[in-house]
């Protein structure tokens, strides 16, 4: 089913509202849309001129220093087993209720983290390990890029850590303290861990936040910049196609999620949300890209790096940005919240889960596909799963996998029909945040090939090299 009118008349008036822009009618699908689309972008395009840098400029990184909580004593016996060609997802999944009061009988019954392992091709949990040494809460899932270690976070209060497991054993190697509460993880440049965080700890309670790049080599911090240089706080960070740059998703620091400006949606004008360019080499600011949604989850960008897609979270919309000159190219509606964005594997599509992320107070149930090129609405999807956040295109560009914590599983539809054709409860019901493919080659050594930033390893289905 289509958004209703009344929600996307909604919507725009949101969008008006925190802009100061006057809103347009809105058309309903075709033709019509795509001009919606384009009449939506100029007044924006006009306003963003009006942008004042908010970051420092020069280099702008800062020191971090990992410590070690603990060590383990080595385990042999593997619980994954690998043979050549296996193609295997790993998933986290936390101890956290999302959406209790709207299940039956549904309950988390994990007190931890765990790591859990699918085999991508018969759809079969086949293993799972629980870090019993930390409170269990967690929003990512990453495996270093040889295959080796799968990094489970764990806790968001003062004595939050990580897990270093062994990705065949799935056993703890190692628990560390990054220096702050993590968020998301992801694969970068081939080589190191890419890490947000929701907090530092040295900052007593302030939601001051930090972007680091982690050796799994080593376990140590081998650069990273803190937000209270950049003029707001980092959300998100999210490296490009040819992990040459860092991209930050900031947000105003007087309009953080739960802040009282965020929950009435009134960002906008002189306090909007932007998108910092970073160059990892110097963790230099290089661009700024304001952006119409209000507080993005989630950057993605089109096979040649040339666009970036961001979604707003709180007015359900989802904008096309040029990189080069920064204008707004579309902006289309989604579902309620949107929150992960990925793009089918001829890049045509772009697909947004629609999370029911942050004020809204429920699970969203549906995944919305716009047409990548004019922002024409084209599908919406019933999920089969309840407030799905993270979702990754396979490695073979036929299937997406998104993670549905609210219903403490993993779904997968097929990219080419739209239809969910799996779903894969986690263990204890417990709420799986991101999804990790490593494959495996003919000799049996593993790599990750997909993961939150996107394809790793040379694998990329959409110029051209899917793998097989």
């Amino acid at each position: 089913m289509k958004t209703t009118s009344m929600h996307l008349m909604l919507s725009v008036a949101v969008m008006a509202m925190a802009s100061g822009l006057a809103p347009v009618p809105f058309a309903a699908t075709g033709t019509a849309y795509a001009q919606e689309a384009i009449n939506m972008a100029t007044p924006f395009n006009e306003w963003r001129l009006q942008w004042t840098r908010k970051a420092e400029l020069g280099p702008l990184g800062a020191n971090f220093d990992v410590a070690v909580l603990k060590t383990y004593e080595p385990v042999t016996t593997q619980l994954v087993n690998p043979q050549p060609g296996d193609l295997f997802v790993y998933v986290n999944t936390g101890g956290q209720n999302w959406g209790e009061p709207t299940r039956d009988d549904e309950t988390n019954v994990n007190k931890h983290s765990r790591v859990n392992v699918i085999n991508a091709r018969t759809k079969e949990l086949i293993a799972s390990q629980e870090m019993v040494d930390l409170p269990g809460r967690l929003h990512t899932s990453v495996v270093s890029a040889d295959g080796r270690y799968a990094y489970v976070p764990a806790d968001n209060g003062p004595t939050a850590g990580v897990f270093k497991v062994d990705a065949l054993t799935l056993q703890p190697v190692k628990l560390l303290d990054v220096g702050g509460v993590i968020h998301h993880m992801q694969v970068f440049q081939d080589r190191y861990i890419l890490i947000d965080t929701f907090s530092m700890k040295e900052t007593s309670g302030s939601t001051k936040r930090a972007v680091m790049l982690l050796d799994p080599e080593t376990d140590t911090i081998v650069g990273g910049i803190r937000s209270d240089r950049l003029g707001g706080n980092i959300y998100t960070a999210w490296p490009d196609p040819k992990n040459e740059f860092i991209y930050l998703l900031m947000e105003p620091l007087k309009g953080g999620a739960g802040s009282l400006e965020f929950r009435a949606g009134a960002i906008g004008g002189t306090n909007p949300y932007w998108v910092a360019k970073v160059d990892p080499k110097d963790w230099s600011v290089v661009a700024e890209y304001p952006y119409p949604g209000l507080r993005s989850d989630w950057i993605q960008f089109d096979a040649t790096g040339a666009n970036m897609f961001v979604n707003g979270s709180t007015d359900d919309s989802l904008s096309k940005i040029n990189l080069e000159t920064g204008e707004m190219v579309w902006r289309a509606y989604t579902g309620v919240g949107p929150y992960g964005i990925e793009l089918n594997a001829d890049g045509t599509e772009v697909w947004t889960v629609d999370k029911g992320e942050s004020w809204k107070g429920h699970a969203g149930r549906t995944i919305t596909v716009v047409s990548a090129d004019k922002g024409v609405w084209i599908d919406t999807i019933m999920s089969d799963g309840r407030g799905t956040d993270h979702v990754v295109l396979s490695p073979d560009g036929l299937e997406m996998w998104t993670s549905a914590n609210d219903s403490g599983s993993v779904i997968v539809v097929d990219a080419i029909t739209r239809e969910p054709t799996a779903r894969i409860p986690m263990p204890g019901f417990g709420d799986p945040h991101g999804v990790v493919f490593v494959a495996y080659d003919a000799n049996g050594v593993g790599r990750v090939v997909a993961d939150q930033g996107d394809f790793h390893g040379g694998i990329d289905p959409r110029n051209g090299n899917p793998l097989r």
